[in-house]
């Protein structure tokens, strides 16, 4: 059933979903809970809280970074083409995710991780790999 995946695991895909998500709603509790404008001031103030946060161990986004730079390199292409794949990254198809896997091959861990719909993109890949059904 994983012929288009042959590295990466469905169980490790839904770990970075879990991750991902996790992260996601981090940042937008964040964001609600600040009421401030946003000028050029709070802006440069979250950027150096954001690279802060990935430096700190334990926060979503070090969690999620330390998961994915993890992976092997094939591990992360293969990762990196199910999330162009799920994103619909110039209407590519299932018949070309390998196409997709060879493109994705060094390029850096950050590209996946900056992702915010990281999970959606994901959970899209696999729906349409037909990989969806094992989720449960």
């Amino acid at each position: 059933m994983e012929e288009n995946m042959n590295y990466l695991t469905v169980e490790k895909v839904h770990k970075i979903i879990e991750l991902a998500t996790v992260r996601r709603l981090h940042q937008q509790s964040k964001l609600t809970s600040e009421d401030d404008l946003k000028d050029s001031k709070t802006l440069s103030q979250e950027l150096v809280e954001l690279l802060h946060e990935r430096q700190t161990p334990g926060t979503p986004i070090s969690m999620l970074s330390d998961y994915i730079y993890k992976l092997s390199d094939i591990e992360l292409s293969e990762a990196i083409a199910l999330m162009l794949l799920g994103r619909g990254h110039s209407d590519e198809q299932p018949s070309d995710f390998p196409d997709l896997v060879n493109e994705a091959q060094g390029v850096p861990a950050h590209y996946l991780i900056e992702k915010a719909p990281l999970a959606k993109y994901l959970r899209s890949g696999l729906e349409k790999l037909n990989l969806a059904q094992q989720e449960n």
